[in-house]
């Protein structure tokens, strides 16, 4: 599921569940649209247009209205990876415990199906340098590649601002970084930092979208919304503000989905599960201007800093 070209499929959520090897067969019978439907919400995404694929740098803003347990709400899912926060259920020895966390993954250069060990030593990405309180590994079953996350209490209402750097590593190779602000510590805070193949230059497409991971069939009873924005691109001279959307969906039939104005915060929202009801006026597959421009404030000097810095060099524990 790489690329911009494949986030109308979903993607699937770095966590535990059910019939995980039946879940990393792309042809298994576990992802029927009949079979999607008795267990989990729709996942639905919003593209971040117009498209600028060469952009270097990604600066987006996401406020999670509504969640529930097993919910990825990702910020920016792009060429080569995506960042976001979750709310995973955790199995502890005293039970279950619901953990709100920030993650970021990046996929290996080059295609090598979904068994991580599978992509030779060569082709995978390799890890430079993680954040405090930061865990990562290789990961599979969506594509493989490599993943971080952090615990990061999020809470409804909360402005969370994600931040993705793409800087050149040689002529063969390139690093992808990605960030997040603290309000604790009121600064960005790096997640981690690939090197990965350079195929190509640039993040290419973008989108956000929200995900029911936990498909429990319970857990498509429950209602999960978000509202994306801003979203800038930058290009290495200027940037760029998404001014028009694309609502999507995966091939779940469910239709407890919409895309709709949050009028306080004057960016489209997405919400799915639930009871939630579709908008007449925004459906899948459509693309809209949102009907009143919010003024334009680029991100500031404190992301330019992280963008000019040079390449980070390797650094692990």
């Amino acid at each position: 599921m790489k690329a911009i070209t494949n986030m109308l499929a979903g993607v699937v959520a770095l966590a535990s569940a059910v019939l995980p090897q039946a879940m990393a067969d792309r042809n298994s019978d576990y992802w029927a649209p009949e079979n999607m439907a008795a267990r989990q919400c729709t996942s639905v995404h919003l593209g971040y247009l117009p498209a600028l694929p060469e952009h270097t740098a990604a600066y987006q803003e996401l406020v999670v209205e509504k969640s529930a347990p097993g919910t990825y709400f990702a910020a920016n899912n792009f060429g080569c990876g995506y960042i976001g926060v979750q709310e995973l259920c955790e199995k502890t020895e005293d039970g279950t415990r619901y953990v709100r966390k920030a993650i970021f993954s990046i996929w290996d250069a080059k295609d090598s199906g979904d068994n991580p060990h599978a992509a030779p030593e060569e082709e995978r990405a390799k890890l430079i340098q993680k954040g405090r309180l930061v865990v990562t590994r290789r990961f599979g079953g969506e594509g493989t590649g490599g993943n971080s996350m952090r615990v990061f209490d999020w809470k409804e209402g909360d402005v969370i601002r994600t931040l993705v750097i793409e800087r050149p590593d040689g002529e063969d190779f390139r690093q992808i970084a990605g960030y997040i602000w603290d309000p604790e510590t009121q600064q960005w805070e790096l997640l981690s930092c690939w090197r990965i193949q350079a195929l190509n230059r640039g993040l290419g497409g973008g989108c956000g979208f929200v995900e029911d991971f936990h498909r429990n069939v319970e857990s498509k009873k429950h209602e999960r919304r978000a509202t994306f924005g801003p979203a800038w691109r930058w290009d290495g001279k200027k940037w760029h503000p998404a001014t028009e959307f694309r609502f999507t969906k995966d091939g779940n039939p469910n239709m407890e989905i919409n895309c709709r104005v949050n009028p306080k915060l004057g960016y489209f929202s997405l919400a799915t599960g639930g009871d939630i009801k579709p908008e007449a006026d925004f459906q899948p597959w459509d693309v809209k201007k949102l009907p009143v421009q919010p003024a334009a404030q680029e991100p500031g000097e404190d992301v330019m800093k992280l963008i000019n810095a040079p390449k980070l060099e390797q650094k692990l524990d």
